[in-house]
């Protein structure tokens, strides 16, 4: 499948360190999934996960905290609340709050 495979490369991208082009490969995995899955599906929800790490690499705390929540509201309402993504999402979520500093939150 088509978003599968941009997936897979923007994987191969962001563990190389090239994280602009893992998230034109994500931005376009990402299209297709809203496309053929829709919103409120895992596989988008995992994209917009990995986008958020993507972006916490390059210090891109504001964009990163925007696709960890929509990562983590389509978590919630398709695996809920106990799943394990629905809890990496919210250690990422932490995570870009480290990296700002935001120890509070």
């Amino acid at each position: 499948d088509t978003a599968g495979a941009y997936f897979n490369m923007a994987a191969t991208c962001n563990r190389k360190g090239d994280y602009d082009k893992s998230l034109q490969m994500y931005k376009k995995a990402l299209k297709i999934y809203i496309a053929t899955v829709g919103e409120q599906h895992e596989d988008t929800a995992k994209t917009y996960y990995n986008m958020a790490a993507a972006h916490d690499r390059k210090g891109e705390y504001d964009k990163a905290l925007k696709m960890s929540a929509k990562a983590l509201k389509i978590y919630k309402a398709t695996v809920g609340e106990q799943h394990k993504d629905t809890a990496d999402t919210y250690s990422n979520l932490a995570n870009i709050y480290i990296g700002q500093g935001k120890y509070d939150k």
